[in-house]
């Protein structure tokens, strides 16, 4: 997982407590909500359902009583006597004269107010009339006249019908009429009054049941067509996509009345049907739904808005109450120095961080204090090691004295003095001895140091330099005087000196050094004892050096081998590894005969040092380059062994030096080669030989035989002698040249060239022609 990622299904604290209180707080009133919106909702549409079908009742009663009307109105005229001798009286030129005569009786006002119109049908032997609003005319045409005449023939006298044309100039009339024979005392029947209804009218009626102007309503015959559509004609109602499903529905069901929600297009419409009780018409009408609840539709919502405002209310006060909740533990994820990001994936959440990390912090604790019970040893020396060095030379007295007193050393009022302790011999004791094995031996000391220190109660402190060095501080009270302290400081260097050379087969060099009140003196006295102890007497195997007994004032002047040095230096010129490193040994013979000093001696071998790597200078070599920037004095340095000295002088400083010097000559070696290869093969042709080409690249035959076969493999004659064969055979091959040419071509005599070719071809140079040619 990527750092500062969140673990996969962790969920914070302060998202889990505001995740409740939302929950809490939330739920009942969406719940709350959700039901008094539904239930109103519910409620309402029932409410407009059932609205809607009483004010359709009302509008399909009233129109229903309006027909009932018309119906009444003319079977009174069918009642008129003015209809029982009207044939007798209809005079055809002046029928309209007569007509007018009948209409006070017939007021068309009574149809007009009936949402029609009517005319009247009379057959008499003349002929069938009609009179109607335009006039009285003779129909004339025979189907016409059937239609007409077959009204006579019914046998009810009063009914309605479709089977009748609209007259010219009556486009408002429908084709649906009230028919009523006349007159009622007379049978059979020799007229008619004819009702036509009024289209617009009729349309006016239809949008009380469909008063919004949206959706649909219309009229239905006995067999379901159309007789009147509220917006359309009859002709584009039956071609009405809404209209057409509506009244397929309507159609299917079984009920006369009724109603039905139906939804078309994203939008849902209310259905109410009934049928007319006078005329058995089916009238049917479609409103869309959200009209009829648009008045309703704000204060509907009211409760959900008012909702809302709550629900918002609610997440506004569970996160500011979550905030206040999770604000411990944010200040606890802060102190622990995370945030809900860095949680691990087995943390759920912030309190279980904090208990794991209270947890892990116990146990660092413990672990922690373990460590440095065990650790005070380490940190102890460690700061003797600083302490002695001069590393704490910034802190004050007062300072270092308290931080001794933690580490369990007592330091007030006291005096300090040290034992240096210095390890040689360690070459003669154990062969290949590497830099590790000094560290080993070093610490092997301390031990034995420690166990002795230990079984005589004394409170040194046991400093490893880790170099073959050890020191010991003593820290005694002021009461004690100076000469009392030192001569401590023998008894102790006695008591070490006899088991180090026991266990460790090594000798000792103990510097004691001077008495100390001050503990930022004790550095200075530190390198006082270790100059001292670099002025040892190499001859002596165990010696206890007073350091404040030594004048460091140096000896009488030590001859130097000068001899030695020049003739050492003349063999690494020369490459000569072997004779060197012998050179180096008497050098150091010489200079032990001369001197028993270990500061003499190292000072001699770092002024050979010197010398040598100006003679490296002189001969065109970067000392920086061979030995790859490596400080060689501050190495030198670090040896206080005579031997261990020559043993670094060979593989340091001379074993790189011969094999930089071996390589410049293996490269000049191989340039002078090659170029006695190209010389070759430009001049195979000429008499030439191993000496001059040594003369002419300036070495010597026997040096350039040696090196031409080193690098080629093969030696200079035969070289030649395969190069001057190839070109032969080349020449042989590919031209005409006589043989005795081609010898002399390539620089041999004829008769050389036939028996030098024979004998490592093992065939003549004519045969070899005659095989190569017959092959190509």
């Amino acid at each position: 997982m990527k750092k500062g990622s969140k673990p996969q299904g962790a969920v914070s604290f302060f998202h889990k407590s505001l995740i409740i209180t939302l929950l809490i707080s939330s739920i009942p009133m969406a719940l709350l909500t959700v039901i008094t919106y539904s239930i109103g909702i519910r409620e309402i549409e029932k409410e407009v359902s059932r609205t809607q079908k009483l004010q359709y009742e009302q509008v399909s009663e009233r129109m229903d009583a309006q027909l009932a009307h018309l119906k009444f109105t003319v079977n009174q005229w069918a009642y008129n006597p003015v209809f029982k001798d009207i044939r007798e009286r209809f005079d055809y030129e002046g029928c309209a004269l007569h007509a007018r005569s009948v209409q006070p009786a017939c007021s068309y006002e009574e149809l007009e107010s009936a949402d029609s119109s009517g005319f009247f049908i009379f057959e008499s032997g003349r002929g069938l009339l009609i009179d109607g609003d335009n006039g009285s005319r003779t129909l004339k045409d025979a189907r016409e006249r059937e239609r007409y005449l077959s009204l006579l023939d019914q046998k009810q006298f009063i009914f309605w019908t479709d089977a009748l044309p609209q007259s010219a100039g009556e486009a408002n009339r429908m084709s649906l009429s009230l028919v009523q024979k006349v007159p009622i005392t007379v049978d059979p029947s020799y007229g008619v009054i004819i009702v036509d209804l009024n289209a617009e009218e009729l349309n006016a009626l239809l949008q009380q049941l469909n008063p919004v102007g949206q959706g649909t309503a219309f009229l239905l015959g006995p067999h379901g067509d159309y007789l009147v559509n509220s917006q359309r004609s009859d002709a584009e109602a039956a071609a009405g996509t809404l209209d057409e499903t509506i009244r397929g529905q309507v159609l299917q069901r079984q009920e006369e009345a009724g109603s039905f929600f139906y939804s078309e297009e994203e939008e849902t419409y209310i259905v109410s049907y009934g049928k007319l009780k006078n005329t058995g018409w089916l009238y049917v009408s479609a409103t869309p739904l959200s009209h009829l609840t648009k008045p309703v539709e704000l204060i509907s919502r009211l409760p959900l808005g008012a909702s809302l405002v709550g629900l918002l209310l609610s997440v506004l006060l569970s996160w500011y109450a979550s905030k206040q909740l999770y604000r411990p533990f944010k200040h606890l994820m802060s102190v622990f120095g995370s945030d809900a990001k860095g949680m691990a994936a087995s943390e759920k959440n912030e309190v279980v961080y904090i208990e794991n990390r209270w947890n892990y912090m116990n146990r660092e604790r413990k672990a922690l204090q373990t460590k440095m019970e065990k650790a005070i040893p380490a940190l102890r020396e460690g700061f003797l090691l600083q302490l002695v060095q001069g590393h704490l030379s910034s802190l004050s007295e007062e300072r270092m004295r308290e931080e001794l007193q933690q580490f369990g050393i007592d330091s007030e009022d006291c005096q300090c003095s040290m034992l240096v302790i210095q390890l040689y011999g360690s070459m003669n004791a154990y062969s290949n001895l590497s830099k590790g094995d000094e560290q080993l031996l070093t610490f092997a000391a301390a031990n034995i140091v420690s166990e002795i220190m230990s079984s005589a109660n004394s409170q040194a402190q046991i400093i490893n330099f880790q170099d073959l060095t050890l020191g010991l501080l003593l820290i005694s009270p002021l009461a004690r005087t100076r000469e009392q302290i030192k001569s401590e400081l023998f008894d102790c260097a006695r008591r070490l000196m006899e088991p180090l050379q026991a266990y460790l087969k090594l000798q000792a060099v103990i510097g004691i050094s001077r008495v100390t009140s001050s503990l930022k003196q004790v550095p200075t006295i530190l390198e006082d004892t270790r100059q001292a102890i670099r002025f040892r007497d190499i001859a002596m195997e165990n010696s206890i050096i007073d350091s404040e007994d030594i004048v460091l004032r140096g000896e009488h002047a030590t001859p130097y081998p000068f001899i030695q040095e020049k003739m050492l230096v003349q063999s690494m010129q020369m490459g000569l590894g072997d004779q060197a490193a012998q050179c180096a040994e008497e050098f150091m013979e010489t200079l032990q005969r001369n001197t028993s000093k270990e500061f003499v001696i190292q000072q001699s071998m770092l002024q050979l040092l010197g010398n040598v790597q100006f003679a490296m200078l002189q001969i065109g070599c970067s000392p920086q380059h061979i030995y790859q920037g490596v400080n060689l004095y501050e190495q030198l340095l670090q040896i206080r062994e005579p031997r261990a000295m020559l043993e670094w002088f060979k593989q340091r400083l001379i074993g790189p030096f011969i094999e930089e010097m071996q390589s410049i000559k293996d490269l000049q070696t191989k340039q002078i080669v090659d170029r006695v290869l190209a010389l070759l093969h430009e001049s195979y042709m000429t008499d030439i030989s191993l000496e001059a080409c040594a003369d002419r690249f300036g070495t010597y035959p026997q040096k350039l035989s040696a090196s031409f076969r080193q690098m080629v493999g093969i030696n200079f004659i035969d070289y030649l002698t395969n190069l001057r064969l190839e070109k032969s055979k080349e020449l042989l091959v590919s031209t005409d040249m006589k043989i005795n040419d081609i010898a002399e071509h390539v620089g041999y005599q004829p008769t050389y060239y036939n028996r030098i070719f024979k004998k490592h071809e093992e065939m003549t140079p004519g045969q070899y022609r005659e095989k190569h040619k017959l092959t190509t």
